[in-house]
C-alpha cells in the first residue's frame, strides 16, 4: 500500500505570486522574505474557472472551514529560506531568479529534493510557462525509506477580477496554474538507504518519464494561485489532487480545498516598501466603456447540471444570450433584460443537448462575448 506522505504535506504548500501595464511577478516584489508572517483561512472549494483574459472569479459566497492558518518565513543563512506551516518546514532558494523547493521535514518525515522543483521562474508574465523534473529521497518514522520523482509545470494562464469571501473586489489579478505529476515508492529502511545518503542518485529525465508512464498509480496535484498587483504573496489559492490509474481511464479524486489570504493581513507587512509603492500608484483611468468587463463560464465541459455564467458589468446593459452550433443552428435564445452595473449571475440548462461543442454568444447592448462550451 502506498502512503502519499510527500503529496499530503505538499498539497498545503504555499508558494508565491493585471494588469494595468501588464502585471508581472518579479523576484523583488513576489519573492519570499524572512520574518514575514501570513495568515490564511481554509474555505470551501469552487471551480477555479476558465483560462484566458478578463476572467471573473466570484468567491464571495464561499464558507470558512478553518479560521486561521499561520505561515512564517525565516532563514538560517543567506541562501535558504524556510516556510513553516502545520509544524512542517519547507526549504527554498532563489537562484538566478528561479524559485526552487528543496524538500521538507517535520517530527516524523524528512524528504530532501536531490533534484529540486522549479516553482517559479521570474519574471512571470501572462502566458509564461516553466517546467522541471524533480527527485526526492528521505524517510518516515525511522523505518520507511521514501522516494518521489516527477514533473512540475507552472503557467500564468489567466488574468481578471476577483470578488473575495470578505466581499473585497480586486481588479488586477494574475493567476498561475501549477500541475505536478508524482511517482512515489516506499520500502523498509535497509543498507541501501544509507548508501543513497552517502552517494546521492541523479535520476535522468527519461527515467522519470518512464516511471510516470508505467507506474500503476501516479499522483497529480493541481494548484491555482491568484496574485494581486502590489501584494507579495497570493491572495487566494485552490488545491485539487487525484490518483491517475494506469489500468483505468477514470481518475480517483483525493482532495479539493481552497485558501483565502485576507488582503488586510498584508498591511501587517508594513515594511514591504516595494509593494506599498506599487499599490500607491493605483491604476490610470481608461476611456474604453467596457474596461473592467470580466466573466466566467463553468463547468466547461458540462457533464451534469447547468452551465453557470458570472459577469462583472462595468456599466449597465441589456443582456441577451444565444447558444448555437458551429453551423449557426440556434438552440437557445434568451433576453435577460436590463442588468445594472455590477455582478450578474445566471444559469443555462444544457441537459437536453446532445454531446458536442456549442458556441455561447452574450450581447451586452452591442458588445459581444463568445465562448465555446463543451457538452460531455
Amino acid at each position: 500500500m502506498k502512503i502519499y506522505l510527500y503529496v499530503t504535506l505538499l498539497m498545503l504548500l504555499v508558494i508565491p505570486g493585471m494588469l494595468p501595464a501588464q502585471h508581472v511577478l518579479k523576484s523583488e516584489l513576489n519573492g519570499f522574505r524572512p520574518n514575514d508572517v501570513l495568515y490564511k483561512q481554509q474555505v470551501s472549494y469552487k471551480d477555479p474557472g476558465r483560462t484566458g483574459e478578463n476572467v471573473l472569479w466570484d468567491f464571495s459566497q464561499l464558507n470558512v472551514v478553518n479560521d486561521e492558518y499561520e505561515l512564517v518565513y525565516s532563514t538560517e543563512n543567506d541562501t535558504i529560506i524556510t516556510g513553516m506551516e502545520h509544524l512542517t518546514h519547507y526549504h527554498y532558494t532563489l537562484q538566478n531568479d528561479s524559485l526552487l523547493l528543496w524538500g521538507f521535514d517535520n517530527q516524523t518525515t524528512q524528504l530532501h529534493d536531490l533534484q529540486p522543483e522549479l516553482l517559479l521562474k521570474f519574471p512571470v508574465n501572462y502566458g509564461d510557462k516553466s517546467r522541471s523534473d524533480f527527485y526526492a529521497h528521505g524517510e518516515y518514522g525511522n523505518r520507511l525509506e521514501l522516494e518521489a520523482m516527477g514533473t512540475v509545470e507552472t503557467r500564468a494562464d489567466s488574468y481578471g477580477m476577483m470578488i473575495l469571501p470578505s466581499k473585497d473586489t480586486l481588479k488586477n489579478m494574475l493567476r498561475t496554474r501549477t500541475l505536478k505529476y508524482i511517482a512515489e515508492d516506499n520500502r523498509p529502511i535497509s543498507d541501501a538507504y544509507y548508501e543513497k545518503l552517502a552517494n546521492p542518485l541523479h535520476i535522468s529525465p527519461d527515467s522519470i518519464r518512464f516511471r510516470l508512464q508505467h507506474d500503476s498509480v501516479v499522483f497529480v496535484v493541481e494548484t491555482f494561485r491568484w496574485y494581486e498587483r502590489g501584494y507579495r504573496y497570493p491572495v487566494f489559492e485552490t488545491v485539487r489532487s487525484w490518483e491517475q490509474h494506469l489500468d483505468s481511464r477514470r481518475n480517483h479524486d483525493f482532495l479539493a480545498t481552497a485558501f483565502f489570504y485576507p488582503p488586510q493581513e498584508y498591511y501587517y507587512l508594513d515594511d514591504d516598501e516595494a509593494n506599498l509603492a506599487v499599490r500607491a500608484d493605483g491604476i490610470s483611468p481608461d476611456a474604453d466603456p467596457w474596461k473592467g468587463l470580466t466573466y466566467n463560464f463553468y463547468p466547461n465541459p458540462v457533464k451534469t447540471g447547468p452551465l453557470n455564467i458570472e459577469m462583472y458589468l462595468p456599466k449597465s446593459a441589456n443582456v441577451r444570450t444565444q447558444l448555437r452550433n458551429s453551423m449557426g443552428m440556434i438552440y437557445q435564445d434568451t433576453n435577460k433584460g436590463y442588468q445594472p452595473e455590477g455582478i450578474c449571475n445566471f444559469q443555462m440548462d444544457l441537459s437536453g443537448l446532445t454531446l458536442g461543442n456549442y458556441i455561447l454568444d452574450i450581447w451586452l447592448d452591442d458588445h459581444l462575448i463568445s465562448q465555446i462550451i463543451m457538452k460531455r
